[in-house]
């Protein structure tokens, strides 16, 4: 009886996530089936920093400030301070600034974001495997938190 019953409670999570996801492709806050978070992200990255999305995934970059600056945004499920977090499928030549998501593990809430100079990702992007920007406490370091910020900040 508890197998039954543990299908049927992971069946109907999964049909009640099948809906979030397809309402927010409806709305436009994600824009494909396989990452939810990471489509998340670039969502409210464009709407917090007045980004245009690209419509491409062929571009090196996600979306276009309204200075004309190429920005890509990485997403991560982990804290920023977890150093040893990688951000796949960098493109460093095509775009100007990398907006780094760091993601709740419990809440899918987004805790922090960096904006991170193309100086710094290419200081400290992988040879092998090729493409892959490793977070580290100096590339931390050399990087601006842009989120939270004066409106998004809790006192203690």
């Amino acid at each position: 009886m508890v197998d039954e019953l543990s299908f049927e409670t992971v069946r109907e999570l999964i049909s009640q996530m099948a809906k979030v996801k397809n309402r927010l492709q409806e709305l436009n806050v994600i824009r494909n089936e396989c990452e939810i978070t990471a489509g998340y992200a670039k969502w409210f990255c464009s709407k917090k920093y007045g980004l245009e999305l690209c419509n491409s995934e062929d571009l090196g970059y996600d979306a276009l400030s309204k200075y004309g600056e190429k920005i890509q945004i990485k997403s991560k499920i982990g804290s920023d301070t977890n150093f040893r977090i990688t951000f796949d499928g960098i493109h460093l030549d095509d775009f100007d600034h990398l907006l780094a998501v760091f993601i709740d593990e419990k809440t899918w809430m987004i805790d922090s974001i960096y904006k991170v100079s193309h100086t710094v990702v290419k200081d400290f992007l992988t040879v092998d495997p090729p493409r892959r920007f490793k977070w580290r406490g100096e590339s931390r370091s050399l990087s601006l938190q842009v989120y939270p910020d004066e409106d998004n900040m809790i006192i203690l």
